[in-house]
């Protein structure tokens, strides 16, 4: 298939463009906007792009300037007012709120008319509370001529072991078909992502007994070790893990000597598919531990966008296919 010309709204790190990148599928960044500037530096170092090309707050778009012959646009808007994790705000038009900003897509969507548009968020959107917004969404883009497809995937699903459901919206411009990749079984455990040395900071000091608990449970157990942890789970090795969260404190392990420690970053990176190049080229520019750790987990698993670009593209390349 000919190149395609991207448009990356709310890129954090670019989880989308590893995921072409790894499948091998060509593309030219007409611009890509983000507004944390350690996710800007990150996004720039993995990605090889000026910082130029950061169209900056979505919110002050000159969308008249954009370009309309674009073909994708991808956007992993703000989560934080949908999550059971936040405060449910919600993303109303007018709101204001962080999640609401999924309306400046489609108001870019509306000018630019790319042939394919993808949309990812928290589950939650589709709760009784919040699913208005979501079906407004998808009314909005089917006036616009996108034929919409929609399904919450699981990280875990797809080769990664971590528990983490999130909901995609695939819409095609005068739709082609397009169908969610299957599952695949999970052949790997939290333990096979895990460094076997670590620095000791990473350890936390407990002093108390640690029970014997069922190693192939996942969540093998809950230790009282601080109140701003999130319900003190605390997983083993031989399990899936849990999803990751942009703090430090959530991600709590017991190691096979019975050790509890924390995830590394670099070791929550590996859990949201990243390669070790491109954790090496955020950590060789000096983006701090805390930052690492709110990156990946405001990221999205790359094995999981993959596997949904390969069957978009092999729909569009059948499609294509003279008869």
């Amino acid at each position: 298939m000919e190149k395609l010309k991207y448009l990356s709204l709310f890129s954090g790190i670019g989880a989308f463009e590893m995921a072409l990148k790894n499948i091998g599928v060509d593309y030219e960044l007409m611009g890509f906007s983000e507004i944390d500037k350690y996710a800007i530096k990150s996004y720039c170092a993995i990605h090889n792009v000026n910082e130029k090309l950061n169209l900056g707050d979505i919110t002050k778009i000159n969308i008249e300037e954009l370009p309309k012959n674009i073909d994708i646009i991808t956007h992993g808007s703000p989560c934080q007012s949908f999550s059971i994790a936040g405060l449910q705000h919600g993303g109303d038009k007018g709101s204001d709120t962080r999640s609401s900003l999924m309306w400046n897509t489609v108001e870019i969507v509306k000018h630019c008319k790319p042939k394919y548009v993808i949309w990812e968020n928290v589950k939650n959107v589709l709760s009784k509370k919040h699913i208005h917004n979501f079906n407004e969404y998808l009314d909005e883009l089917k006036q616009l001529g996108y034929e919409n497809y929609y399904k919450v995937l699981n990280a875990k699903d797809y080769g990664i072991p971590q528990n983490r459901e999130r909901v995609f919206v695939v819409s095609v411009l005068d739709g082609v078909g397009f169908e969610f990749p299957n599952s695949i079984k999970l052949e790997k455990t939290l333990g096979d992502v895990l460094d076997k040395y670590v620095d000791e900071k990473y350890y936390i000091n407990y002093n108390k007994t640690i029970p014997q608990w069922d190693f192939s449970k996942d969540i093998i157990g809950r230790l009282n070790i601080g109140s701003y942890d999130l319900n003190n789970r605390v997983y083993g090795l031989d399990s899936c893990g849990f999803t990751l969260r942009a703090k430090k404190s959530d991600q709590k392990i017991l190691t096979i000597d019975r050790k509890l420690r924390y995830l590394t970053p670099t070791e929550c990176f590996r859990l949201m598919g990243v390669s070790e190049v491109y954790i090496n080229k955020i950590q060789e520019i000096g983006i701090s531990n805390n930052q690492q750790y709110k990156l990946a987990g405001n990221s999205i698993v790359v094995n999981v966008l993959e596997k949904i670009f390969e069957n978009l593209f092999l729909e569009i390349d059948k499609n294509q296919t003279p008869s």
